[in-house]
């Protein structure tokens, strides 16, 4: 479900940065698949950080 709403954030944003970008530019065509790209790369970028991140379950940590 958290990647779900990753995604939705993460379109809905990067949406939005590529209209004020492409009205900043002159208001050419607007792409809207750019947005969808990115969106997928940002919440495949959470989803790795988020296994990376995780502890190990077997790790003992050495009190000395």
């Amino acid at each position: 479900m958290r990647f779900i709403v990753t995604f939705v954030w993460a379109f809905l944003l990067t949406q939005m940065i590529n209209f004020i970008l492409n009205s900043l530019n002159g208001g050419g065509p607007l792409y809207p698949m750019i947005g969808v790209l990115f969106a997928v790369l940002i919440t495949a970028v959470v989803f790795f950080l988020d296994m990376v991140m995780k502890p190990d379950p077997n790790y003992v940590k050495d009190e000395n």
